[in-house]
């Protein structure tokens, strides 16, 4: 039987392209180029990799602006919708440094683990080996003052590059497993924000050889 494995994140989930100017209609990195895609082929025909990228998600922030972007509310119609799962791949925070949030990187971190808490009680969601979750933290921000995002997420790099730890922590908190994305790929210097395809493939291939781990 396949394994499957849902990945809950954002707009790099997504796959956006940064070179989108907010403005033209968007460009979006093809399957077979977005992490999620590279996962699969890494993976081969015994998993199925399920992305569940929305642009704008946060973990627990109602956003005034973008509307239905909170992850905390999202997390358990997802698992339902993709029942049954043997791993959930959880990624998200970046949208959480968005000026308008004023939240530390350890609010951040501990919004998410309510993700991961909601995921791992949600166990009619899983097969009978129960629930099995994947950390990660996003790669902290590049230089998005010389971008489109620097309104949105100006002043805030230093702040982003302070979540590892707490991510960690939460990790620790709910036993779960965990990967810090920056130690492996950056944030594009076009956007400060998004992934350019050479990170896609680093990000997917790292994950893959996680997942053949987890499932020895």
């Amino acid at each position: 039987m396949k394994k499957r494995i849902m990945i809950f994140g954002d707009s790099n989930t997504w796959g956006w392209n940064p070179c989108n100017d907010l403005v033209s209609p968007l460009q979006r990195w093809d399957d077979d180029t977005r992490w999620a895609g590279i996962m699969q082929k890494e993976l081969g025909d015994e998993y199925v990799v399920i992305p569940e990228g929305l642009n704008g998600r946060t973990s627990v922030w109602d956003d005034p602006i973008e509307e239905y972007r909170c992850g905390k509310d999202q997390i358990i119609p997802c698992l339902d919708t993709w029942a049954p799962l043997d791993l959930v791949i959880i990624m998200v925070g970046t949208n959480d440094l968005k000026v308008r949030y004023t939240v530390s990187a350890q609010d951040i971190a501990n919004g998410v683990g309510i993700i991961v808490d909601k995921t791992l009680h949600q166990v009619g969601a899983f097969r009978e080996n129960g629930p099995k979750v994947l950390l990660i933290c996003p790669p902290p921000l590049g230089p998005v003052e010389n971008g489109v995002f620097a309104e949105m997420f100006g002043g805030n790099v230093e702040k982003s590059k302070k979540m590892a730890p707490f991510f960690e922590a939460v990790a620790k908190t709910y036993g779960v497993e965990y990967l810090d994305a920056g130690t492996l790929v950056k944030s594009s210097e076009e956007d400060g924000l998004h992934m350019q395809a050479d990170q896609h493939e680093i990000l997917g291939k790292a994950v893959a050889d996680i997942v053949l781990n987890l499932f020895k």
